[in-house]
C-alpha cells in the first residue's frame, strides 16, 4: 500500500493509478488529521484490498474495503477508524453493516474522537429527547431539537407509527407536531420491510437514523438511503 495522499484518496500498486477510498465511511474536518495519521501508519503493513463495486464514484475513486496485518491478527480499516471515532459511518451497502455499527457504537458509548462531548461545536450524535439519554448512560448528550440543518446520527425509542399511502411516519414522542419524526417514502419502505404494517413491530425499540434534520414544526428526517436506518434486534 502506498502512503495516503488524503483520507479519501488512497493508492495501491495492484490498482495502477486508480484512486481508492474506504467504503462506508466519511471523514469530518476536525478529525481528518488524526485519521490521516492512522491511515499513514496502517499503510506500512501488508494489506488486502477488496472492491465493493467495479464502478468508480463521481470523483473517479473506487470504493474498497481494506484490512491489514497478519492472517491471524488483522484489522479492518473501516472498523478500526469507526471504533476510535475518527470516521463517520455512511453505509453504502448492507454488507457487514452490523459489524460497522458495532464498531461505531464503541466510540459513541466511550465518547471517543468525534463523539466526545466537547469534540465539536455541532455534535454529530444526538438523541430525540431527554428520556433517550439513558440509551448510553450519558447525561449531556445533545438534543435533536438543537440540530436543525445539521447532518447527524440520531438514536431514539420509537413511540408510534402513522401510515399513509405514499409514506410512513415514525414518531418519537407523544406529539408528532413537535417531537422528532422520520418519514419513509413507500419505495424505501417496501425495501426495508415489505408490508408497511411490519413497521408497527418496531414500536418500543431503539432506532438509529442518519440524515439532515429539517424543521417541520418539530425536528424531522426524510430518509434518503435504506442503509442509513437500523432498528434494535429484539
Amino acid at each position: 500500500m502506498l502512503p495516503p495522499v488524503a483520507v479519501d484518496q488512497l493508492f495501491a500498486p495492484d490498482f495502477a493509478k486508480q484512486p481508492l477510498r474506504l467504503s462506508d465511511v466519511a471523514f469530518v474536518p476536525q478529525f481528518e488529521a488524526a485519521a490521516f495519521n492512522w491511515l499513514k501508519q496502517a499503510s506500512q503493513e501488508p494489506v488486502e484490498i477488496a472492491k465493493i463495486t467495479a464502478k468508480a464514484d463521481y470523483l473517479d475513486r473506487l470504493p474498497v474495503r481494506i484490512r491489514s496485518g497478519s492472517p491471524n491478527s488483522f484489522r479492518i480499516w473501516e472498523e478500526a477508524l469507526l471504533s476510535k471515532g475518527l470516521a463517520l459511518l455512511m453505509p453504502e451497502t448492507s454488507d457487514d453493516v452490523a459489524r460497522l455499527i458495532a464498531a461505531e457504537d464503541i466510540a459513541i458509548s466511550n465518547g471517543q474522537g468525534m463523539w466526545r462531548d466537547d469534540a465539536m461545536d455541532e455534535p454529530p450524535y444526538v438523541v430525540a429527547g431527554a428520556s433517550d439519554k439513558t440509551l448510553w448512560g450519558r447525561s449531556n448528550l445533545a438534543d435533536v431539537k438543537d440540530a436543525i440543518g445539521q447532518f447527524v446520527v440520531v438514536d431514539a425509542v420509537l413511540v408510534s407509527v402513522e401510515h399513509q399511502e405514499w409514506r410512513s411516519y415514525l414518531n418519537f414522542g407523544q406529539d408528532w407536531r413537535r417531537d422528532f419524526t422520520i418519514a419513509i417514502g413507500s419505495d424505501l419502505r417496501d425495501v426495508l420491510v415489505g408490508s408497511k404494517e411490519a413497521l408497527d413491530d418496531w414500536i418500543g425499540r431503539k432506532v438509529r437514523v442518519r440524515g439532515v434534520i429539517e424543521n417541520r414544526g418539530g425536528p424531522y428526517i426524510a430518509l434518503r438511503n435504506v442503509n442509513w436506518l437500523c432498528v434494535e434486534v429484539q
